[in-house]
């Protein structure tokens, strides 16, 4: 049932599937950051660098920031298509969208890995 309904027949259900799953995601993401203060609860500093240090924190937090820009893409690109019905404006605002969206992961991935 789930496979046929993933196929060209139904081109939207990829898209609010893809939406539910970067929701998980950073609802999981969200569990466990709360599950890890309550256990380490850093206080200064050193600890908090410490709390954030280690490579496998990183990756899970960029996960983390790929899921949210990505949900926020396919949200964003569904308010334009219902709102905004000039095509040239909306195609306009999404590509502005999209090129904030990359310079923020950008940015993310400076600040997670200090480049």
């Amino acid at each position: 049932m789930l496979i046929q309904l993933l196929t060209n027949k139904y081109p939207g259900m990829r898209l609010w599937l893809s939406q539910r799953l970067s929701a998980l995601m950073m609802a999981a993401y969200i569990l466990l950051l709360v599950i890890l203060l309550a256990i380490y609860q850093p206080a200064s500093y050193s600890d908090w660098h410490n709390f954030v240090a280690p490579i496998w924190f990183r990756l899970v937090t960029f996960v983390f920031f790929i899921s949210l820009f990505m949900h926020a893409w396919l949200g964003v690109s569904d308010v334009f298509k219902d709102y905004i019905f000039n095509l040239k404006l909306r195609a306009y605002l999404q590509t502005v969208v999209d090129i904030l969206l990359v310079i923020y992961l950008i940015w993310v991935s400076f600040i997670l890995w200090n480049l």
